[in-house]
């Protein structure tokens, strides 16, 4: 299970349970069995979550524009604000807009290497009218190769940090491998707490996930996945381990309960009330907050169009090995993603029809083995 995602972890401790089930291998208790609920676990993440608020409101957030951080192919005082040196001196910065009194100004492109090597793109504007305030339009990771479209804030008032985040990512490397997902982000920064839905476009699955600085809800909702026997998992996270109880529901009515501290698997024969309530307020809050993110996207490629106009028909490196302007190709990269989802659906078609007839093949011959029975 090394280097295995969290998610694909959980998927794979679902398809295991369920093939327990079906052969009778998985240690299963009918019933109610003893199980104690994740009440107690949640109250006390919540108060670590309100302690962890407190403390960081308390530290002094004044200074923003870091001077080691000057960009490198500015001659004159040029500062960014937020974009810190926590790197011991490794990191560097690029910026290829306007200075004025000694702060970068306007629509501009930030690349920031780290070793000499290029690790983040972003498109932000500072606007003079709003000092000490940062506008992100969009983020491209280049060790992840994923981006982030929308429009996120950042500023400091009264010298407290404040700030949003709504966008809409998708990962290159991730679509290259078949994994055709967007996700619908919410960052609450001023709270420290964002709420995200990831959408599975091939086969139909949905993640609603709020998260906390020490720890997150997690759902899934499968139902629409035709070829999955799975209707939707709940987990509660501590960091990146999973915690308390785990829940599994089967399409056939079934609920695979997972005890994380003895790792013993349960089947339960019906859904608390309370845990109905739980599930549903996680999904209802992410719905709600990720509902506004496709006008923050509309700004944000608003945005990328502005850029593009201005400095696209013929961009400038600003380093030997920052040939490629990620702002500047991201609607090329938009389009060929486009035609790659576009046959991956079509693949998906063909193999949900090959399953069909290998059902009613079965089905046939079960039918045949009933008549000889006769």
């Amino acid at each position: 299970m090394q280097g295995m995602s969290s998610r694909s972890k959980w998927a794979l401790w679902g398809m295991v349970g369920v093939a327990g089930l079906l052969t009778g291998c998985v240690s299963t208790q009918e019933g109610a069995p003893e199980l104690e609920p994740n009440d107690q676990l949640e109250q006390r993440l919540v108060s670590e979550y309100e302690l962890i608020k407190q403390v960081s409101a308390q530290l002094d957030q004044s200074n923003i524009y870091d001077e080691s951080m000057q960009p490198r192919n500015q001659s004159r005082k040029c500062l960014l604000p937020f974009l810190v040196n926590n790197d011991q001196g490794s990191v560097a910065l690029y910026w290829d807009g306007a200075c004025l009194n000694g702060q970068a100004v306007g629509l501009g492109r930030v690349v920031r290497t780290d070793h000499g090597f290029k690790t983040t793109e972003l498109l932000v504007e500072l606007k003079p009218e709003e000092p000490d305030t940062l506008y992100t339009y969009l983020n491209f990771s280049v060790a992840r190769a994923e981006s982030e479209v929308g429009t996120s804030v950042l500023a400091l008032k009264g010298g407290k940090l404040q700030g949003h985040s709504a966008t809409l990512g998708y990962s290159d490397s991730g679509w290259a491998a078949g994994h055709y997902d967007l996700s619908y982000r919410y960052e609450d920064t001023t709270n420290f707490v964002s709420y995200t839905k990831v959408i599975d476009l091939i086969n139909g699955e949905s993640s609603f996930i709020v998260a906390y600085p020490n720890f997150s809800y997690d759902l899934l909702e499968a139902q629409d996945n035709v070829l999955s026997p799975i209707a939707r998992t709940y987990r509660l996270l501590e960091g990146a381990s999973t915690v308390g109880l785990s829940y599994l529901w089967l399409k056939d009515g079934r609920l695979l309960v997972r005890d994380n501290t003895t790792h013993q698997d349960h089947i339960m024969t019906s859904t608390t009330p309370e845990l109905t309530a739980t599930v549903s307020r996680i999904k209802d809050e992410v719905e709600t907050q990720t509902a506004a993110i496709d006008a923050a996207v509309d700004t944000g490629l608003a945005k990328i169009e502005q850029y593009a106009a201005d400095k696209c028909q013929r961009p400038s490196a600003f380093f030997r090995g920052d040939e490629v302007n990620q702002i500047c190709d991201y609607r090329a990269n938009i389009s060929a993603a486009l035609e790659q989802l576009k046959a991956a659906q079509a693949e998906r078609a063909t193999s949900l029809e090959s399953a069909r007839a290998h059902q009613e093949q079965q089905l046939k011959e079960l039918e045949a083995q009933l008549h000889s029975l006769r």
